[in-house]
């Protein structure tokens, strides 16, 4: 208690709620376009992604090499994370506009609270494109190097990741497809 009553603790205090009415502040502001995506995007040659395990909406076991051969864009999220939320109907949109034999969006909760925080999301929010894949023991955020949530890794037909995306994007804008598509090609 003497440390808080000191300066040096009254301005750590001061400094600490400032942060949080900001932080505050800013959850009530209007929705603002999420930043362009080439302004975040992190592309280069094509590297190896390590094998992370989770299970499905089923609970069946899978790993990313069950996807091999498809373009994959591999959301981590969860449903506590403000951008994350903002950004899930977007992916939604794009799993039913381009998912299919060629692209899949792999939305991977990492909620501690599993498979019925994610359904009660999914129902809320009306999402009926994507389906669900869990690891609610967050492995995939350490194997991956993930500094937050969301981060996207695009992942070639080969499973290396060709792109890296941390923050909400706008998933359902022409410049994601045309990227797709730009990826898709390459086969």
């Amino acid at each position: 208690m003497k440390f808080l009553s000191s300066k040096i603790g009254g301005w750590l205090l001061l400094t600490v709620g400032l942060i949080l009415a900001l932080a505050a502040y800013r959850l009530t502001l209007p929705d603002a376009p999420p930043l362009a995506l080439e302004s975040r995007l992190e592309a280069g040659p094509p590297k190896s992604v390590p094998a992370i395990g989770f299970t499905d909406g089923d609970g069946k076991a899978l790993t990313l090499a069950d996807f091999k051969g498809k373009l994959v864009v591999l959301d981590v999220w969860a449903t506590w994370c403000g951008p994350c939320r903002k950004e899930f109907p977007r992916l939604d949109r794009l799993q039913a506009a381009m998912g299919g034999d060629n692209l899949v969006v792999l939305p991977l909760s990492v909620d501690l609270a599993g498979k019925e925080a994610v359904d009660r999301f999914y129902k809320d929010n009306s999402i009926k494109s994507l389906a669900v894949y869990l690891d609610p023991a967050s492995d995939s955020v350490k194997a991956l190097h993930l500094r937050g949530l969301p981060t996207t890794l695009i992942l070639d037909r080969q499973g290396q990741e060709v792109a890296r995306i941390e923050g909400e994007a706008a998933w359902d804008g022409p410049e994601v497809k045309a990227l797709l598509e730009k990826l898709m090609a390459q086969g």
